[in-house]
């Protein structure tokens, strides 16, 4: 057979790959994580910064999916993540391709020894002793929900070396720009240890939220309470409760004749009918067609519709139609009271003192101003 030559047209830019990577890892790796790979370098090449979502726009994929590939190459030593001061996130660095199991670079030049915090000489207690069914019976509890308690240095500590947390660590970097802080850390492990979420489901939670602009450490616990309230211990669980979620959007949309994408304001309201009112979707449907009744489609109408029937309680189409009737009947009830006779304040000459006056007197009166007429002329 004969040999072929490999060339290039004149002006075309090339990106480095290295050979280590051809011959050791691009076989072994998915498909999909080498061409993100690929495109890291491609993008070391055009010093073009970019974000996670953008790179899942570009792939037409999630930011999970991104940061799972990303994920794989730092455990490989191919890519290390880059903090600034304030832990956060700012870059993602190719690193120098090896043999595989050459000890020449170690695990914590990866950025990832931010997540793996050293443990402390202190006597600590075994990972798997934190999450058990009697250590959270011991702490006292609000009906049917864990209080939240504090972990201290030690413990926050030793789960940073467990590999679930570690996961959930990172997954939380990748998607918020930052490793998390101690209070975002706090929240992270009430949701697993008290709520008891699995990391997959946990890691799907953070993915959500994140998905609606909400990378706030207090509203994925808002979330996640609401979701253990529910019942809601698997990730296809919550899948099916974000697709309800999602539906709830394009049929409030449809009511109100919108054809655009939700603005978060819009969303943030519609978050607190389901979340804080825990109303179901026909009573938020019933809401949108009575101010699109009324001619005012507007959230903030809307709003001020559900938050009276939330002080009054209501949970079922049925309470509304109860509470409706308990109006028509005050107003029935005001409208048939006989209103009071308005009171005309009499302009009379009653007002004043009268003095009463007999014939004899009028009579005397006129002599004296005809006499007084009389003399003037």
């Amino acid at each position: 057979m004969k040999t072929i030559s490999i060339t290039s047209e004149n002006g075309e830019t090339f990106s480095s790959v290295s050979n280590f990577f051809i011959d050791y890892y691009m076989m072994q790796a998915n498909g999909e994580f080498v061409k993100i790979y690929l495109y890291m370098i491609r993008q070391l090449q055009a010093n073009h910064p970019i974000s996670i979502q953008e790179i899942a726009d570009h792939f037409q994929c999630t930011q999970r999916d991104i940061c799972r590939a990303i994920r794989y190459w730092v455990d490989r030593n191919l890519l290390r993540l880059e903090y600034n001061q304030e832990n956060e996130l700012i870059g993602i660095t190719i690193m120098h391709s090896l043999m595989p199991g050459s000890s020449e670079e170690s695990e914590k030049n990866s950025g990832m020894d931010l997540l793996n915090k050293p443990v402390s000489r202190e006597k600590v207690t075994p990972i798997n002793q934190f999450r058990t069914p009697s250590a959270v019976a011991k702490e006292p509890e609000a009906p049917g929900i864990p209080v939240k308690k504090s972990y201290s240095s030690i413990q926050l500590q030793a789960y940073g070396k467990d590999k679930e947390i570690e996961s959930i660590l990172y997954q939380f970097t990748m998607y918020c720009g930052h490793s998390p802080t101690q209070s975002e850390f706090q929240t992270l492990l009430y949701i697993y240890e008290q709520l008891l979420f699995p990391a997959e489901l946990l890691e799907y939670l953070i993915e959500y939220c994140v998905s609606l602009e909400h990378t706030s450490h207090r509203y994925m616990e808002k979330v996640a309470i609401n979701w253990y309230e529910k019942g809601i211990q698997t990730v296809e669980q919550a899948k099916q409760e974000t697709a309800a979620y999602h539906t709830l959007n394009a049929a409030i949309s449809k009511e109100l004749g919108l054809s655009r994408v939700l603005t978060p304001t819009e969303l943030k309201y519609i978050n607190t009918w389901t979340n804080d009112y825990a109303f179901q979707q026909e009573i938020i449907i019933e809401a949108c067609q009575r101010a699109t009744a009324n001619n005012k489609v507007s959230f903030r109408y809307i709003n001020g519709i559900l938050t009276n029937w939330h002080t009054h309680h209501v949970k079922t189409l049925a309470d509304i139609h109860k509470l409706d009737q308990e109006h028509d009947i005050e107003k029935k009830s005001t409208a048939s009271k006989p209103s009071s006779p308005r009171k005309v304040p009499n302009l009379s000459f009653n007002d004043f003192s009268q003095r009463e006056y007999n014939d004899q007197d009028l009579e005397s009166f006129f002599i004296d101003e005809v006499q007084q007429l009389s003399k003037k002329s």
